[in-house]
């Protein structure tokens, strides 16, 4: 069984609420199809965020169904599996699944029950004489149970022996998530709002690979059989690292996956300049000696003791005129503290990190960092409820 694995697509992303990015998303569509040509796989899956926001324009929408077609009439044999991650609207995702079906193409956005038991029907997908995928979108955190009993439900359909594909958008403790700022709450990792799970609480003799989502910097975890394929399309500054997609192949049931990447060339490059803080002026002086000639975003990487000054964001869009095709985003900073004995370099995140963090987040670090000490958890359950309002209160 081959399959294609990607996740984090983030379609309809506005960079520093900005810069549209759709001509990238479809440089990377460009290269995804002309993968699955070469590779004939036997199955994509796409393990959640879809899109960048739960609510996505019309046009992102438009975007996303008009690839998605293109795509099934590369290979028309091939199976699709899309499933929701904490971005996407789970009811949204699956509008239109009926038609969509008849394209070999599933959906799958939400967890259903009757009578307090679990409906795995629509996640259970039968590839051919394959294998099946087990398609498990984004879960509340009090469903990870989830797992352990749709792969045993799995278990006793699958009477041939296929090899099983488990599907998931989560958080892995002890993953790499250098790519995301981390929350500990009561001393359980949790990022974008997603609780920590630990993998060797799904009983991995049940499958022979995890298709993961969410974090995305990609990395094949600890038992060597799930792995985060990572973002296509870099989402921020952080993402210094080559953008992929993930190719699996499983010869039988039981047998280690053969995993591999194919590279995804950037329609646009992402800047830090310096690559280590310098004072304002001289960052600049770096900047206008080393203006990159190859469109991308841009971000100044300076060393500060005090407020940065006003005029700041003037003079490095001046120094970036030269270049139309440079785009101004940020700067970051790195503030110089001084003690009684020695000065040490204390980091902060720049403008565009804020804006990407969850709330929550927000307001951890800022308790931390005002009070020295943990939010307790009561705190945090109401900052939770707050948030949780406003959203409700913004999108209704």
């Amino acid at each position: 069984m081959k399959i294609i694995h990607t996740s984090d697509w983030h379609i309809g992303q506005l960079f520093n609420f900005h810069y549209d990015r759709q001509l990238e998303h479809q440089f990377f569509f460009d290269q995804l199809k002309k993968i699955i040509k070469e590779e004939k796989p036997d199955a994509l899956i796409v393990s959640g965020d879809i899109y960048d926001k739960s609510t996505p324009a019309n046009s992102s929408m438009r975007f996303f169904f008009d690839n998605l077609l293109k795509i099934v009439e590369v290979d028309k044999d091939m199976t699709i599996v899309i499933t929701a991650g904490n971005h996407d609207s789970s009811s949204r995702l699956e509008t239109d699944q009926g038609v969509w079906k008849l394209h070999n193409c599933h959906f799958v956005g939400s967890i259903e029950r009757d009578n307090d038991q679990y409906l795995f029907d629509k996640h259970i997908i039968k590839v051919g004489d394959k294998g099946f995928i087990v398609a498990v979108p984004y879960l509340q955190n009090y469903y990870n149970d989830f797992y352990n009993l749709i792969l045993k439900d799995v278990e006793k359909r699958n009477i041939n022996n296929l090899p099983v594909i488990l599907m998931g958008h989560t958080t892995i403790a002890d993953s790499d998530f250098s790519s995301h700022e981390i929350v500990n709450i009561n001393e359980i990792v949790s990022i974008g709002g997603v609780n920590s799970l630990n993998i060797k609480e799904i009983d991995d003799s049940m499958y022979d690979y995890f298709a993961l989502g969410h974090i995305h910097t990609p990395q094949t975890l600890s038992n060597g059989k799930a792995r985060y394929c990572g973002t296509p399309v870099q989402i921020n500054f952080k993402e210094d690292f080559q953008h992929s997609i993930t190719k699996v192949e499983i010869l039988k049931r039981g047998e280690m996956p053969n995993i591999s990447t194919v590279d995804i060339q950037p329609l646009k490059f992402f800047y830090t300049i310096p690559s280590k803080p310098y004072i304002l002026d001289e960052a600049l002086k770096i900047l206008e000696m080393n203006l990159p000639e190859a469109s991308g975003y841009v971000q100044l990487n300076i060393l500060v003791d005090g407020p940065v000054p006003a005029d700041t964001e003037n003079r490095i869009r001046n120094i970036l005129s030269k270049n139309e095709k440079l785009l101004y985003c940020d700067y970051k900073t790195t503030m110089l503290v001084s003690n009684k004995t020695e000065k040490i370099l204390k980091p902060e995140f720049g403008l565009v990190e804020f804006k990407e963090k969850d709330p929550l987040e927000i307001a951890l670090s800022h308790f931390q960092s005002t009070y020295n000490y943990e939010m307790d958890s009561a705190m945090i359950e109401l900052m939770r409820t707050v948030i949780n309002e406003v959203r409700n209160e913004y999108y209704r």
